[in-house]
């Protein structure tokens, strides 16, 4: 049953990419509309989803001891991610950005625009999203600390201007969220339904965005590539079976037993394919952004396969 929704909800976000894809192609939209678009979901919709959704669940025990280990078992996934990309760049013997970008999007996954809405269909009820987003926290605190060093090898970069980046929309709706449901504060009918609605397009508005992004890359020049097949494969495949396993080790070692829902959330956010915002973050860095939109392009492409036969491994194992 679980498979068929997981098999299901990555059909109906590759048709959402699909029509983004082809509203690109035939240029319906003005030039920067999907800049646009993309502010629109960070900001506004994204959030949104998060609070409404984490403000509506019950506290509990259980849930703060899981929320711990999600946090635990993501620093423990990026370093594996970050090891596994360090030795296949070394084996490929990648070069300048080339190596560069290997490690950080295999490292980076798309978390936010493709996990926070396939985990949130995937666990109804807030529980899932909760973890999500704990697992998002990690990955902003790695991406603007070890990923800003990764790209500025030789160059300082102050501690405060990394940080900055870890406050923003998304992490002051986690917070306030965690704080309503902490305090069992319960939005007014209306209010409730308004803020809901708009965050529950963020499935919606954000698979458009992937779509019309990958309407950029060459088709052609990407299936060549063999060092994303690599990434791919290490990223959304090898590293988190690897991880499933140090978390079985870890119940087995130190006599605990890990929620399943969180389990798999950390499993499944590592297995996502490359994050969007690092063909950004590699243009204002001077670094290869045409190769991370190429990573970006097939890993999307192929995660509708691995992360079906991810999820079943995390069942079957």
């Amino acid at each position: 049953m679980q498979n068929q929704i997981i098999i299901n909800q990555i059909t109906i976000l590759g048709l959402l990419a699909l029509i983004g894809y082809i509203t690109a192609k035939f240029k319906f939209f003005p030039e920067g509309f999907s800049l646009g678009l993309n502010k629109l979901v960070i900001k506004i919709t994204l959030p949104l989803m998060i609070f409404t959704s984490l403000s509506k669940f019950d506290f509990s025990m259980e849930v703060l001891e899981s929320s711990l280990f999600v946090l635990i078992f993501a620093y423990v996934s990026m370093f594996l991610l970050l090891f596994v990309a360090t030795i296949s760049a070394k084996i490929m013997k990648l070069e300048s950005h080339a190596y560069t970008i290997h490690r950080i999007h295999t490292t980076f996954g798309n978390i936010a625009f493709l996990g926070y809405p396939l985990l949130d269909s995937l666990f109804p009820g807030g529980k899932g999203l909760l973890f999500a987003v704990v697992y998002h926290i990690v990955l902003s605190s790695m991406l603007w600390t070890v990923g800003v060093m990764l790209f500025n090898k030789n160059k300082k970069i102050k501690l405060t201007e990394s940080l900055k980046h870890l406050i923003n929309p998304n992490t002051i709706a986690f917070s306030l969220g965690i704080l309503a449901f902490l305090v069992k504060f319960k939005l007014p009918y209306i209010l409730d339904k308004t803020l809901s609605g708009l965050g529950g397009t963020t499935l919606y508005l954000s698979m458009i965005y992937i779509g019309m992004m990958l309407s950029r890359i060459s088709i052609k020049g990407t299936i060549k590539e063999l060092q994303i097949y690599v990434l791919s494969i290490n990223k959304m495949i090898i590293a988190p079976f690897i991880l499933l396993y140090v978390i079985k080790f870890a119940e087995y070692l130190f006599g605990f037993e890990m929620d399943i829902t969180a389990k798999s959330v950390v499993v499944l956010q590592s297995a996502m394919p490359c994050m969007a915002m690092i063909v950004i973050i590699a243009t204002e860095f001077k670094s290869d952004p045409e190769l991370a939109a190429k990573n970006v392009f097939l890993t999307t492409l192929l995660s509708a396969v691995t992360l079906p036969v991810v999820y079943w491994f995390i069942g079957w194992v």
